[in-house]
C-alpha cells in the first residue's frame, strides 16, 4: 500500500513542474512531440500556449480521408507522415464532418486552405484545430457541389503568418482572379482569366508577388490595394508541348529530334508543367514531368533567364529542393530528413490518391524514394499533399 501511494504521488508531480522549466522543455520538442506533450495535463496545456515548439525544417505529407467510406469510425481526421520518422504515421485530431466533405486547395506552413460543398473557403490548422473563416462567396455555385470532393477543381494559393494570423488568399473564382487579406470582408478583383484556364497560382510574400501560370507566366504585385500587373515573364513552350523539354533542340539536329519524339510519344502516358519560385533567390523555375508506360518518371528543371526571357535547362538545384505542391523551392542543406536537389511530388491527377505517384525524386541520382508501407496502409485517402509545418519563407 505504501509503495503504491508513493508511486501515485511521484506521478502526480509531473503536473506541478515549474512553468519556466516546463517551457524550456516544450520549446526543445519537435512539432509532433510538442503536440503530444501539451495534452498530458491541464497545466502542461496552459504553459504550451505561451511557447512555440522547435521549428520544423522538413516537409510532411498529409493524407485526407475519403468521404464515401467508413474508416473505422475515424474518418474525420487526416494522417501525417514525417519523412525522418519513416516507420510511423500520426493521426490528427477529429476535424469534423464538414472537413471530410471539404477539399484542400492549397497549403502554407501548418495551414490548409479548404473549400466546402457551398464553395466557401476557410483556413484550417489540422494540428491545433484553429479555423479562420473567409468572406462568403457571392457566386451561387463556383464548383458543382454534387461532384466528389477530389473532382472539385479550383485554383488558389495561400500565405499566412503563424503568429499574427495575417494572411493572403488568392482564388480563381470561375473566370475571375480575386484575393482577400486579413481585415477584408470581401473578395477583391485582380483580373479576368478568360475561360478559367489557369494552371497554377503561387504567392511569394517577401516581394508580395503573385504568379499565375496559364500558357505564360503573369505576375502581379499585391503590395497595394489595387494589384499591379508586371509584364516580366512569358511562358514558352505552352503546356501542349511538354515533350520539348526532354528532346534534343530541333534547330540543332532535326533527325535526332524526330527519333526522340517518336520514342517519347510511343511511351507517353501523362505529363505536367509547373512553376516554382525560389524562397532563397526569388528566381522562377519551370518543372516538367512525364510518366511513361514503363512506369518510369522523367523530370526536367529549367530556370528563367530574365534578360532574354527564355527557359534554360539546369542540371541541379544546388542546396534547394522543390515542394511542387506549394510552387516553391526551399533551402535543404544539412537538414536531416530533407533531401537537397530533389522534387517532392504528390501526383498528376487532381485527386492525388495513387500511392505510386507520391514520392521524392532525386535529381542527382534520377531515383525515386517511395512512401513506406505504413503510410500506404494507414488510410484510404482521397488526396495527399506535401506541406511544411512551421515554414515561414
Amino acid at each position: 500500500m505504501g509503495q503504491s501511494k508513493e508511486k501515485r504521488n511521484r506521478t502526480s508531480k509531473w503536473s506541478e513542474l515549474c512553468p519556466d522549466l516546463l517551457r524550456c522543455v516544450l520549446e526543445r520538442l519537435s512539432i509532433t512531440d510538442f503536440n503530444r506533450a501539451k495534452y498530458v495535463c491541464s497545466s502542461w496545456h496552459s504553459v504550451s500556449r505561451g511557447c512555440a515548439p522547435k521549428r520544423n525544417q522538413i516537409p510532411w505529407l498529409i493524407l485526407f480521408p475519403r468521404d464515401d467510406i467508413i474508416n473505422n469510425n475515424n474518418n474525420d481526421s487526416c494522417m501525417l507522415f514525417v519523412p525522418d520518422e519513416r516507420d510511423r504515421v500520426y493521426r490528427t485530431r477529429d476535424l469534423g464532418v464538414d472537413f471530410v466533405q471539404s477539399c484542400c486547395l492549397a497549403t502554407y506552413g501548418s495551414w490548409l486552405l479548404m473549400m466546402d460543398t457551398r464553395s466557401n473557403l476557410n483556413i484550417l490548422n489540422p494540428l491545433t484545430g484553429e479555423n479562420i473563416a473567409l468572406p462568403i462567396t457571392t457566386t451561387k455555385s463556383v464548383v458543382p457541389p454534387e461532384l466528389p470532393k477530389y473532382e472539385r477543381r479550383s485554383l488558389a494559393c495561400l500565405w499566412i503568418d503563424d503568429r499574427s494570423k495575417d494572411y493572403v488568399v488568392v482564388w480563381q473564382m470561375l473566370d475571375e482572379l480575386v484575393f482577400t487579406k486579413k481585415g477584408n470582408n470581401n473578395w477583391r478583383w485582380i483580373a479576368s482569366t478568360y475561360g478559367g484556364y489557369g494552371k497554377q497560382l503561387v504567392y511569394e510574400h517577401r516581394y508580395q508577388k503573385l504568379y499565375l501560370y496559364e500558357y505564360e507566366v503573369k505576375v502581379w504585385c499585391l503590395s497595394r490595394d489595387d494589384p499591379l500587373e508586371e509584364f516580366e515573364f512569358y511562358y514558352y513552350p505552352p503546356l501542349l508541348y511538354t515533350f520539348r523539354d526532354f528532346l534534343t533542340d530541333r534547330r540543332k539536329d532535326e533527325e535526332k529530334y524526330k527519333r526522340e519524339k517518336e520514342l517519347y510519344m510511343r511511351e507517353y502516358v501523362d505529363s505536367r508543367l509547373n512553376i516554382a519560385v525560389s524562397t532563397v533567390s526569388g528566381e522562377v523555375y519551370k518543372v516538367a514531368n512525364t510518366l511513361q508506360k514503363s512506369k518510369r518518371w522523367l523530370f526536367c528543371v529549367s530556370k528563367m533567364n530574365p534578360i532574354n526571357r527564355c527557359w534554360q535547362v539546369i542540371d541541379s538545384l544546388g542546396d534547394e529542393a522543390v515542394i511542387l505542391e506549394m510552387g516553391i523551392t526551399v533551402l535543404a542543406k544539412d537538414v536531416p530528413g530533407f533531401k537537397r536537389n530533389s522534387i517532392y511530388f504528390s501526383g498528376l491527377d487532381y485527386g492525388r490518391k495513387n500511392p505510386d505517384h507520391i514520392f521524392v525524386f532525386d535529381l542527382t541520382t534520377q531515383e525515386i524514394e517511395r512512401l513506406p508501407q505504413c503510410v500506404i496502409s494507414s488510410i484510404r485517402f482521397s488526396d495527399a499533399r506535401w506541406f511544411f509545418p512551421g515554414f515561414s519563407g
